[in-house]
């Protein structure tokens, strides 16, 4: 074997390895005794699939970052809260994000500004300069929305 082969198939398993290594901290592991929703539509638990909020204050930037998104095949998550050295993902964000959105009671014929309002109530966030939040309702097209003070 040429010195070229071998060192093409070290190249190659490294890559392999390093590939099968990487895995997806955002998303959520249903647990073995939670009962199959594949017959339950996108949705149906919080009313909306997509939920990413970020809020910056005169402090600090991101200072809060929420992201949610429920796909058929995976629902990834993600709670970061840098003033309560908070930074939560997968199973750990879910958590989290699951009683915060109980709560939440956000509604798609909603007034642009009363959702902002209302997430930023939810997420207490209250000394914001820049807060922005994108929702994709069930059977509705995505919001993106920005609010400054």
């Amino acid at each position: 074997m040429s010195k070229g082969s071998k060192l093409l198939i070290g190249v190659i398993i490294t890559t392999v390895l390093i590939m099968g290594a990487c895995s997806n901290q955002n998303i959520v592991t249903k647990d073995s005794d939670e009962e199959d929703t594949s017959t339950e539509s996108l949705g149906s638990k919080y009313g909306f699939t997509i939920f990413n909020l970020a809020a910056d204050t005169k402090e600090m930037k991101g200072m809060l970052v929420v992201n949610y998104e429920e796909k058929r095949d995976k629902t990834e998550a993600v709670y970061e809260n840098k003033i309560e050295d908070l930074y939560l993902h997968g199973d750990e964000a879910m958590e989290k994000l699951a009683s915060i959105f109980e709560e939440l009671e956000l509604e798609p014929d909603m007034a642009e500004e009363d959702l902002i309002k209302k997430a930023s109530e939810t997420f207490e966030v209250m000394g914001y300069t820049t807060i922005k939040l994108t929702i994709k309702f069930k059977g509705h097209d995505s919001k993106a929305l920005m609010m400054s003070k």
